[in-house]
């Protein structure tokens, strides 16, 4: 589980959450007719397991013509054809199931100054094939809202449910399951399927949508591992490969399904209406992950010898939309509160064989907690048509105080996940309150359990020090010759001695008449000292008994 960066297995065995992805592209088919060159992608083709498949064509003209006249055939029977003249597409929804068998579709057009143009296809229908189901479990809808938390914090659109995605997902989740799949001991590919197998759909993705009638471009992603759905979308998008498609602004439909240990996300794209730079962590971020521990095939430090996990977050650049054939990276940079810039280990086209328009730039080491950060990309998108366009980003972003709570603050609440984004930018701060009464704290509202409840002694109350440096982005060790807890952030080392009135900021001893205390073996921290030597502004609030750290 990305929050702890590590998996349990049964039998208590360390298990790396096996992660991979696979896109799948629509080809075009180029045919002239005359002066007038058009392209086409019809569908379904091949074997469909939908007894009501979406039947149709999808056309690109070399002009912007409109054609005087359409008409569609199923079998040699005329049937109505719905037109949708802005993406130029023809498509036929079966009214009543069809029947098991093979079909031959024909589509007509007449076009004013040219012969008409006809475009023939067939498909089979299987015995055993189903119905989409539009219905949805709590576990999906929850998954969609993940997806779309993401979304959000990337200013990009929310995605919707596609029933025909859904049941593409749901189908190739059960069949690994139901298989018993194992990425971890075997070679093969969580991403194929096998026609020896039962629950077969399709041995690629393309087979599978194609099997379902599903028309638009796609891509999967897959993970195993013993977590939630949304958990596993969450390890899903800290992956660099796998983060890719919630990246692209043309995503405009989901399915996602769980079966026991496997995950499937099915995302279907939009053809785009103009190239578009999206960056992951995004600007003004306030709660950006600092380390990231490989568990993904392809493993992104494989090009880099010598690199080890653990090491930074991974920082995306991804330019999608028409036209765009691939990039090259040209400048990538990224530098820490003090104008330092951070050791960076570079992916991009061309060395990387599993990125197009996209480059990965990851930290060499783990980024440090509640820090400030400034990056920069340049990238050259090489287009289709053989031209060259730059394109470029300098933002900010701010690390999370404690590990995890940047996902919990997600997907809690997205709307002001987003806000604080906006509105506080990387100037926001965080308020940590320590109930003296309670067994929790909350860390800008998300709570988390203390490992010591405070302590009360003398009219003087005590926080435990552990559960205050996991609070404040700290660390903290016990240096026994010295009976003292060390306590370190950024350029900040704090010596709590439990021995005698002082502490140590820096180098430098101080006086202090609240000094730490060993209580029940555990280095307990008076209140009143806090704001002595974190700089943290410290309130008390007698009513509810609640100490409140604001930093």
């Amino acid at each position: 589980m990305k929050g702890n960066h590590k998996v349990r297995w049964i039998f208590n065995v360390k298990i790396i959450a096996i992660i991979f992805v696979l896109c799948s592209s629509i080809f075009w088919s180029a045919k002239p007719s005359y002066a007038l060159s058009y392209g086409t992608l019809s569908y379904p083709q091949g074997d469909v397991g939908l007894l009501r498949p979406d039947i149709g064509v999808t056309l690109e003209l070399s002009e912007g013509k409109t054609p005087e006249s359409y008409h569609f055939y199923l079998n040699d029977k005329e049937l109505n054809v719905s037109y949708d003249p802005v993406s130029v597409k023809f498509v036929y929804r079966p009214t009543a199931d069809l029947l098991p068998g093979n079909y031959s579709a024909r589509l007509v057009l007449s076009f004013n100054g040219y012969q008409p143009i006809t475009i023939n296809w067939k498909f089979n229908v299987i015995k055993g094939a189903v119905s989409l189901s539009s219905e949805t479990t709590k576990e999906q809808e929850d998954g969609l809202q993940a997806i779309n938390d993401y979304r959000a914090k990337l200013g990009l659109s929310k995605v919707k449910f596609s029933s025909a995605l859904n049941t593409a997902a749901q189908k190739h989740a059960q069949y690994l399951s139901q298989n018993k799949i194992d990425p971890i001991r075997t070679s093969v590919s969580l991403h194929d399927e096998d026609p020896a197998l039962p629950g077969y759909i399709g041995k690629s993705l393309r087979e599978r949508v194609q099997f379902i009638g599903y028309s638009r471009s796609s891509s999967e992603d897959v993970a195993y591992n013993r977590v939630s759905l949304v958990e596993a979308i969450d390890s899903l998008f800290d992956a660099p490969y796998h983060r890719s498609p919630f990246m692209v602004p043309g995503l405009v439909e989901i399915g996602v399904f769980k079966d026991g240990d496997y995950h499937v996300i099915e995302f279907g794209f939009s053809d785009g209406i103009a190239p578009e730079l999206v960056v992951s962590p995004g600007n003004n971020d306030v709660y950006v992950p600092t380390i990231f521990d490989g568990h993904e095939t392809p493993d992104p430090i494989r090009l880099h010898t010598g690199a080890e996990y653990p090491v930074g977050y991974p920082i995306m650049a991804s330019l999608n939309g028409p036209g765009v054939k691939k990039v090259s990276l040209v400048e990538a940079e990224l530098k820490d509160e003090s104008g330092n810039a951070v050791s960076l280990l570079k992916n991009e086209p061309g060395k990387d064989d599993h990125l197009d328009t996209e480059v990965i730039v990851m930290p060499s080491k783990p980024l440090e907690l509640d820090t400030t950060y400034k990056a920069k990309i340049k990238l050259t998108a090489i287009m289709e048509d053989g031209s060259t366009r730059p394109y470029s980003k300098e933002w900010t972003f701010r690390t999370e105080s404690r590990v995890g709570v940047g996902v919990l603050k997600l997907h809690k609440d997205a709307v002001a996940y987003t806000l604080q984004m906006a509105n506080f930018g990387l100037n926001r701060n965080h308020l940590v309150s320590f109930g003296l009464n309670e067994d929790k704290y909350l860390l800008d509202l998300i709570p988390y359990p203390m490992k010591q409840k405070p302590y009360i002694q003398d009219g003087t109350s005590y926080l435990y020090i552990r559960d205050l440096a996991a609070a404040l982005g700290a660390t903290v060790e016990w240096d026994d010759s010295q009976k003292a807890a060390v306590y370190k952030k950024k350029d900040k080392t704090i010596i709590f001695y439990t021995n005698r009135n002082a502490y140590s900021l820096n180098g430098v001893e101080y006086k202090t008449e609240s000094a730490a205390k060993l209580i029940h073996e555990t280095t307990m921290i008076p209140v009143r000292l806090l704001s002595e030597t974190l700089g943290a502004k410290v309130t008390y609030e007698e009513s509810t008994r609640t100490v409140n750290i604001s930093y």
